[in-house]
C-alpha cells in the first residue's frame, strides 16, 4: 500500500518501512515530523524519555541496554560509597575514567569499533585528550585565582564572572575539533557515525580534563579526613556524573549534526552547546546558585541528553538510507521480528542505521552467535522463520568486565596519591622547638581612620609585602609574599547582631561553601573580646583548579558597632621548615602576620 506521508510503496504494518511514519497517528500537514511518540533508536519509547542507556548507547539491541544500565549504576553508586567513605584518590580516578570505560565497551559490544577501525578511533581519542590536557592547564588558575581575591574587590568579583563563563564556553568549541577533524578525515554517511566520533572525542577531553584540574587532590592523601563527605559527594556527582553525560550529549548531537551535514542543523547543535556550557558557567559563579551546584549540573545534564535524543530522532528520520537487499527479510534486533530489510522496522519503528552497519551485514548474511532459532516474521508471508539470533551483551559479563577496568583505575589513582603525598612532618624538639612570634613594632605603620570616624586601624605601608587599597570603611590588604593572599579590616553598624551572627553572616554571603574548621579560643578585636572562627572552602569550579583555601574571621561589637578582621590564602600545614617552627591549626600564611593589625584596631574615641 501507499505511505500516506512519504507516498512510497511499502507492506501494510505498524510502521512505514521507507520513512518510518507511524501509520496509527499519520502526520497532518507535516505535524509531528519528528515522530515524538516513538524514538527512532529504541521501541517503545517517546523521544522525551529520560533514558541515558538509549541516548548514549544508540547502537545496542534492546536487550543489551538492561547490562550498560547496570553498569552505569555500578559506577554512579561507586561514587557515592567512595565520597561518603572520604576515599578520595580512588574516586577522582572513577570520577575521570568510569563513563570513558563503559562508553569504550559499548563501542566493542556494538561491533562499532569494526564499523571504524582503530585507525579513526584512536586518532579521535588522543586528539580529544590532547586536547583537554592542554586547556586544563592553560586555564586552570584563572578561575581559581579570583577566589582569594579582597572582598570589597568588585572588579575582580565581575571579571571572575566573565571568566567563569568564557572558560566552559572556550572548552566546549575546543572538545568538538576531533569531531570536526575527523568529519574531513574520514567521512561517511551516517549520522550515528558522527555521533560516536562526537561523543568519543567529548568524553576524551572531558576526561583528560578532569584528571590534570583534580591532580593536585591526589597530593593531599588516599583518603580525606579534613573535607566534609557532603562536598565529595557534590564533586563526584557534578564531575563525576553531570559533566561527562553534559559532555557525551553535546558532543554526540554536534557529531551527528556534521555527518549529517546540514548548516542549520550544524549551526545549531554548535550554538546549543555554547548555550548549555555558557549555564555551566553562570550556576557556578552566580552566588544565586550556591549549594545548589549539584542540582544544577544534573539540571542540564537531563537538558542535554533530551537535546541529544531530538538531534539523533531528526537525523535518523531524515537522513538518506542505504538498503542494499530491497524486497529481502532481515531479524530486527529490537522487536526480535523479522520484518522486511527496508530503512526502517515495519513492526517496531526503529532505524535501521541505529545498529551497527556490521551487525546489519552479519544479520543479511545469516551470521550470529549461534545455532538458528524460529522467529515470527512481521508484514512477511506468515510463517516461523529459523534465523541466527543477534548476540546481546551478557550483565554478568558487563559487570565483570567493568569491575576488572575499576579495579585497574582505582589501583592507579591509589599509587598516584601514595606517591604524590608528602610525609608528614615529626616534631623533635630540640631541636624543631620554633621561634618567638616576634614581628615588626606596630607603630611605623600608617593608621587608617574611617570616613565616619567611627574606627581606625593600621596596615602596611610602602615597601613591604602588602598592596594597601583604601576605601571609606574598608582596608583590602593584597599579600605577595610567601602563598599570596588577602587581609580585610572593616567596620559596619552591628545593628544588635552579635560578633558570631556577624561572621556567620560574612561567610555566608561571601564563602557559602566553606566548612567550619574551628571557632578560635578567647577571640580578639582591638583587644575586646569578640568571635573567631577559621573556615576551609574547596572551589568546586568545573573550570578551576583543585585548591583548598583557608579562611580566618574575627569579630567584636563595642557601642553596636562592629570590627572585623578576614584573611583569605591558600592552606599550608605548618611544619619545622615552614611557620613558626611550632605546630599550627591555623595553617595559612597571613596568619603568621594578620595579628598586630587586628590588634591595632581602635573604636571612635570615647566609645
Amino acid at each position: 500500500m501507499s505511505c500516506v506521508a512519504c507516498g512510497a510503496e511499502v507492506p501494510a504494518a505498524a510502521y512505514c518501512g521507507a520513512c518510518g511514519a507511524q501509520w496509527a497517528q499519520p502526520p497532518a500537514a507535516g505535524r509531528d515530523r519528528l515522530r515524538m511518540g516513538a524514538y527512532a533508536a529504541a521501541p517503545g519509547e517517546q523521544v522525551l524519555r529520560l533514558s541515558v542507556a538509549s541516548s548514549l548507547f544508540p547502537h545496542l539491541p534492546h536487550r543489551s541496554r538492561t547490562a550498560f544500565r547496570a553498569g552505569l549504576a555500578a559506577i554512579f553508586l561507586l561514587l557515592v560509597v567512595l565520597a561518603v567513605m572520604r576515599w578520595q584518590a580512588p574516586m577522582i580516578a572513577v570520577i575521570a575514567l568510569g563513563l570513558p570505560l563503559v562508553f569504550v565497551l559499548y563501542l566493542y559490544q556494538a561491533d562499532v569499533d569494526r564499523d571504524y577501525a582503530l585507525r579513526a578511533l584512536v586518532p579521535t581519542a588522543l586528539l580529544g585528550v590532547g586536547l583537554g590536557v592542554g586547556w586544563a592547564l592553560a586555564t586552570s588558575t584563572l578561575i581559581s585565582g579570583f577566589y582569594d581575591v579582597s572582598l570589597a574587590d568588585a572588579d575582580s568579583r565581575r571579571m571572575a564572572l566573565i571568566v567563569g563563563i568564557a572558560v566552559p564556553a572556550g572548552g566546549a568549541l575546543l572538545m568538538l575539533v576531533p569531531a570536526v577533524v575527523m568529519r574531513f578525515a574520514r567521512p561517511t554517511r551516517e549520522s550515528l557515525d558522527g555521533f560516536v566520533i562526537g561523543s568519543l572525542g567529548a568524553i576524551s577531553f572531558t576526561a583528560a580534563a578532569t584528571i590534570i584540574r583534580l591532580a593536585p587532590q591526589f597530593a593531599t592523601g588516599v583518603t580525606s579526613d579534613n573535607q566534609p563527605a557532603g562536598v565529595l559527594l557534590v564533586q563526584a556527582g557534578v564531575q563525576g556524573v553531570a559533566v561527562p553525560l553534559t559532555a557525551a550529549s553535546m558532543g554526540g548531537l554536534v557529531g551527528a549534526a556534521l555527518w549529517f551535514a546540514r548548516r542549520g542543523l550544524v549551526l545549531s547543535s554548535v550554538l546549543a552547546t555554547l548555550a548549555v556550557y555558557s549555564v555551566l558557567g553562570i550556576t557556578e559563579v552566580s552566588p544565586v546558585l550556591e549549594g545548589l551546584h549539584l542540582g544544577a549540573h544534573l539540571m542540564i545534564a537531563v537538558i542535554a541528553l533530551l537535546a541529544l535524543r531530538i538531534g539523533l530522532q531528526y537525523c535518523l528520520l531524515n537522513e538518506e538510507h542505504d538498503v542494499p537487499n530491497p524486497g529481502g527479510q532481515v531479524l530486527c534486533p529490537y522487536c526480535d521480528h523479522v520484518v522486511p530489510d527496508m530503512a526502517f522496522c515495519s513492526n517496531c519503528g526503529v532505524a535501521a542505521a541505529a545498529a551497527s552497519r556490521a551487525s546489519r551485514t552479519a544479520r543479511r548474511a545469516g551470521v550470529g552467535s549461534g545455532i538458528e532459532v524460529p522467529r515470527p516474521g512481521y508484514a512477511t508471508p506468515a510463517r516461523m522463520y529459523d534465523v541466527v539470533p543477534v548476540g546481546y551483551t551478557r550483565q554478568g559479563w558487563l559487570l565483570t568486565t567493568l569491575a576488572a577496568g575499576v579495579g585497574v583505575v582505582v589501583a592507579a589513582g591509589i599509587t598516584a596519591s601514595v606517591l604524590a603525598t608528602p610525609a608528614r612532618p615529626r616534631y623533635t624538639c630540640p631541636p624543631d622547638c620554633g621561634r618567638p612570634p616576634i614581628g615588626q613594632p606596630i607603630d611605623i605603620n600608617p593608621r587608617f581612620v574611617s570616613t565616619d570616624g567611627e574606627f581606625s586601624v593600621q596596615y602596611p605601608g610602602e615597601g613591604t609585602f602588602y598592596k594597601a587599597t583604601l576605601y571609606s570603611d574598608w582596608v583590602a590588604l593584597e599579600y605577595f609574599g610567601g602563598d599570596t593572599g588577602t587581609l580585610d579590616l572593616w567596620g559596619e553598624p552591628a545593628e544588635k547582631r552579635s560578633p558570631k551572627q556577624i561572621v556567620d553572616q560574612m561567610i555566608a554571603e561571601y564563602y557559602p561553601d566553606a566548612t567550619l574548621d574551628y571557632e578560635i579560643p578567647n577571640a580578639m578585636v582591638g583587644y575586646e573580646p569578640g568571635y573567631g572562627a577559621v573556615h576551609d572552602q574547596y572551589p568546586q569550579d568545573s573550570s578551576g583548579e583543585f585548591t583548598r583555601l583557608r579562611v580566618i574571621t574575627l569579630c567584636a561589637v563595642k557601642n553596636d558597632y562592629a570590627l572585623v578582621a578576614s584573611a583569605v590564602g591558600p592552606f599550608h600545614e605548618f611544619t619545622p621548615d615552614y611557620g613558626t617552627g611550632h605546630p599550627s591549626a591555623a595553617n595559612l600564611a597571613l596568619a603568621l602576620d594578620m595579628g598586630k593589625y587586628v590588634n591595632s584596631f581602635r573604636w571612635r574615641s570615647g566609645a
